[in-house]
């Protein structure tokens, strides 16, 4: 594994995974792999064995400041890792979430899925409550998308 004193660039002192031997102690996790680019954490603790964290060594705030090698090279990445997670823990798959409203490093969550155990995903994300929204406003979210895109 990389030493963490030869830090990354562009890395965000007050940022807790940008310091990862502090992550690991906060988090309960081991390494267990990296790269010159992203390092794959497992946690040591709560419901789910397996559970995962992806995240560049670099300190990126959100996916949507996605770029350079991280970008060029998450889809192999992502990939390699969740797979890895799969066949250890013998899930059926393993979801793969982001979310950035405690830790503003990017970072994607790696849950490996067993029926019948503690996790319930699918439609479970979304509030039982919420109101179901008009196909127009799904179809207008649609264009936005493909004229962002150039599409």
């Amino acid at each position: 594994m990389p030493d963490d004193s030869a830090a990354p660039a562009a890395v965000e002192e007050d940022c807790l995974l940008c310091r990862p031997a502090d992550a690991d102690r906060f988090f309960e996790r081991r390494r267990v792999w990296e790269d010159e680019h992203w390092r794959l954490s497992v946690v040591l603790r709560g419901a789910v064995a397996g559970f995962a964290h992806l995240e560049p060594r670099r300190h990126i705030p959100y996916i949507t400041d996605l770029a350079g090698p991280e970008a060029a090279t998450l889809g192999p990445v992502l990939a390699r890792a969740t797979a890895a997670v799969r066949e250890a823990t013998g899930a059926d798959k393993v979801y793969v979430s982001v979310f950035g409203d405690r830790v503003p490093h990017l970072h994607f969550n790696l849950a490996p899925f067993h029926p019948g155990g503690p996790l319930v995903g699918g439609a479970g994300q979304v509030r039982a409550d919420a109101p179901r929204l008009d196909r127009g406003t799904h179809e207008a979210a649609a264009a936005s998308v493909r004229r962002v895109l150039g599409g």
